[in-house]
């Protein structure tokens, strides 16, 4: 059984008139340290997410990206112990929720339960700091209007799932399976629902070494065995590249990314800046770290 109640996976859409630029900079830099602060949160992860930099292979009669009104720009993940760590967390973070207007113009929020969210396959066994270099893509599966959700959610673990893992090509396959689409995180001012027929009920973390790697498992059983399956349940799979992944808290753990910020904790990564990473540093920025070496172990990323 899982040890995580519930994992929240947030596509994010820039405020309108709003550069990605400006997007990206912001939430990266000005929004990103708020959510690691408040307690009930186990771990974030954030996706930088492009469709125009997608490399993963299209099946025919496939949408394989959004239309450019219900494009997103990046994805948080968030995962929580127990439902009464996500009242908690509700009950601290309005702080967070009120701050959304200011660069956020869509936040759609998809649950997962449980085990309906799980990790597969992961050789990379570490919290990711943006610098890896590998191919990463989220697959958003919606399913075809004849298609039951439940059919949907046997393709994907049955077949699927299986299917990918086997291939040695996969550094990282993990999987969610959505719930019915609701407004979990408030945040005012905010677009924070899509049509049921624009609502994904899955999603996929593939995460390969390089272009070789994909197009060798593009062309292998692993995805050629699956396609038309995928396909006859699927009428889209976008294919949201990752730019970049870093993590902001894992498993509990605040990481320097959570506590200054991407471009800070880029600067202090890039020039080797040791002393930053101190945690009488980090207690400058977050007190209740002081003297809890437990609590800053992230602090490495």
């Amino acid at each position: 059984m899982s040890d995580i109640a519930l994992t929240l996976v947030i596509p994010l859409r820039a405020k309108a008139g709003m550069s990605l630029a400006d997007f990206y900079q912001y939430w990266l830099n000005a929004h990103v340290t708020l959510p690691p602060r408040f307690p009930g949160i186990s771990s974030i992860w954030l996706h930088v997410v492009s469709f125009d930099h997608q490399l993963w292979p299209r099946l025919p009669g496939v949408s394989h990206r959004p239309e450019p009104e219900d494009e997103f720009h990046g994805v948080p993940e968030a995962t929580f112990p127990t439902m009464a760590d996500l009242e908690l967390f509700q009950s601290y973070a309005q702080v967070q929720m009120v701050d959304g207007i200011n660069f956020l113009g869509e936040v759609i929020t998809y649950s997962s339960l449980g085990d309906n969210s799980a990790t597969i396959v992961d050789k990379l066994n570490a919290a990711p700091d943006g610098h890896d270099n590998l191919v990463r893509h989220l697959l958003f599966l919606r399913r075809r209007a004849d298609v039951p959700a439940a059919a949907l959610r046997r393709y994907v673990t049955e077949t699927l799932e299986p299917s990918y893992a086997g291939s040695p090509e996969i550094l990282k396959l993990r999987r969610h399976l959505f719930e019915p689409l609701e407004a979990t995180l408030d945040h005012p001012g905010v677009v924070l629902y899509k049509p049921p027929q624009l609502q994904y009920q899955a999603a996929l973390e593939v995460v390969v070494a390089d272009q070789g790697a994909l197009a060798r498992f593009a062309a292998s059983p692993a995805f050629t065995g699956t396609a038309d399956g995928l396909a006859a349940h699927c009428d889209a799979v976008h294919a949201a590249r990752v730019d970049r992944c870093i993590a902001t808290k894992d498993q509990g753990a605040i990481t320097l990314a959570g506590v200054r910020g991407v471009a800070v904790a880029d600067l202090i990564r890039r020039l080797r800046a040791d002393s930053q990473r101190d945690a009488s540093v980090s207690a400058l920025f977050l007190p209740e770290l002081a003297g809890s070496p437990a609590r800053v172990g992230g602090l490495t990323s």
